[in-house]
């Protein structure tokens, strides 16, 4: 007990233990399609609801033992789309800003009269609402286990990406339609067990920031397997082709300076002709390997034309955030609101579904609210984060490392809008509150 809140650690046998690793692991495996590919995202929140049909206490210990701030965020991010759904009286919703073209079309249709949500498409901000139940459970689960189980998450990520890279390899030496649960993409580009190319390649920049925080012994072998699996997941990342994730490689760069930077038993002379030496022998053989292989060549060609349709995407959003502000159309409404103030000379055979900036669409769907919770959680991530980096240990500078990813990355695509990245997102968060916790508590 501590200052009359229960332990959020409690005594739990088998596979129980594991449980909040276990949920991350069907996330990813299943849920790293987005929401076109509904049963299998059903297939994770029904895990998820499983799970916390096993361990129920563990929203009685979160609501009493989890920080305030992350209980109202929490409680803030789950309450959004629901208000979206409570149908209003006519003269109300018809007063919201762009509703004007609906209650047009109501009247035409003869029904002027009918009581509607805030959202325009209910259906779609129901299915957003349900897709929130994995990641919120999985912060559940992840807040109420012991340290030992929390332990068991950096080096889970590391082996779900090694697997992803694996089986992104046979996707392109093989036939990808029979080894991709989610057919459809570009034969040249490793997805693994992800529909998106960026995705996959996010996915794989965490990986590599998880597997350099396990702990090796100082043992010649350990040492050089855990290089490989770095060095094997950077070049997962390549295979990608993905610009965003190729250019995310700096931040577990970054983060194996720190760990070489803590070592103790070398001194600053030893770690900078250690640091050379790898960096050298790295940046050699990909340069060797980039030379003589297609694929890489071509990820890295693709720097060579970085002119996109993102701009344009983005001013057309920034319009329609105007007509709905400051109430938002509706959780996961953009790919239908969009299409009214899609420029027409932006129009091209590729439809716009998605605003490519996570903040921006956001914001278009839930406007003002939407805005300030997201500027919450990351005050919150950020408020947490910035103490625990002067602890200057691996099981905290990573989870921060990689939320910082994930932010990056939202800033040109949608990485939030995928159950996998969202559930390590709120993996990543109950480690740097855990570990908040405890080192205030020292």
């Amino acid at each position: 007990m501590t200052n009359g809140r229960p332990s959020m650690r409690p005594s739990l046998t088998g596979w129980r233990r594991g449980s909040a690793l276990l949920l991350l692991g069907i996330a990813i495996i299943l849920g790293g399609g987005g929401v076109r590919y509904a049963l299998m995202n059903a297939a994770v929140q029904l895990a998820a609801l499983a799970l916390l049909a096993v361990r129920p206490a563990c929203v009685r210990t979160f609501w009493q033992a989890a920080p305030t701030g992350l209980r109202i965020l929490l409680i803030a991010t789950l309450a959004l789309p629901a208000i979206q759904l409570v149908p209003l009286p006519p003269a109300l919703w018809q007063a919201l800003p762009g509703r004007d073209l609906v209650a047009e079309s109501l009247a035409l249709a003869g029904s002027p009269g009918l009581w509607m949500p805030l959202s325009l498409d209910p259906g779609r901000t129901l299915v957003a609402l349900v897709g929130l139940t994995a990641p919120a459970i999985l912060l559940l689960l992840a807040m109420d286990s012991g340290k030992s189980e929390r332990a068991l998450i950096l080096p889970g990520l590391a082996a779900l990406g090694l697997a992803s890279l694996v089986l992104g390899a046979g996707q392109l030496i093989s036939a990808r339609q029979a080894l991709n649960w989610f057919p459809g993409g570009n034969p040249h580009q490793l997805y693994g067990s992800f529909a998106n190319h960026n995705s996959s390649g996010l996915f794989l920049v965490i990986a590599l920031c998880a597997a350099i925080a396990i702990p090796t012994p100082a043992r010649p072998a350990r040492q050089v397997i855990k290089l490989a699996t770095c060095l094997l997941l950077a070049m997962g990342v390549l295979l990608t082709q993905s610009r965003s994730s190729i250019m995310l490689l700096i931040l577990p760069a970054i983060q194996w300076l720190l760990a070489l930077a803590r070592h103790q038993s070398f001194n600053r002379a030893h770690r900078t002709a250690i640091l050379a030496a790898v960096m050298t022998i790295a940046l050699a053989g990909f340069a060797v390997v980039a030379m003589n292989n297609a694929r890489l060549s071509q990820a890295f060609d693709r720097f060579d034309s970085l002119h996109d349709a993102r701009g344009l995407i983005w001013q057309d959003s920034l319009i329609a955030i105007g007509r709905y502000w400051p109430i938002g159309s509706g959780m996961g409404t953009f790919d239908e609101v969009f299409q009214i103030d899609e420029s027409i000379e932006n129009v091209n055979r590729h439809r716009a579904g998605r605003a490519h900036n996570d903040l921006l669409e956001l914001v278009l769907e839930s406007g003002l609210a939407g805005a300030i919770l997201c500027l919450g959680w990351i005050a919150y991530a950020g408020r947490l984060t910035i103490p625990l980096l002067r602890d200057n240990e691996d099981r905290v500078t990573a989870p921060a490392i990689i939320l910082i990813a994930i932010l990056l990355q939202s800033f040109i695509d949608y990485p939030l809008r995928n159950q996998a990245i969202l559930c390590i997102a709120a993996s990543m968060i109950a480690l740097i509150s855990s570990e908040s916790k405890r080192i205030r508590m020292k």
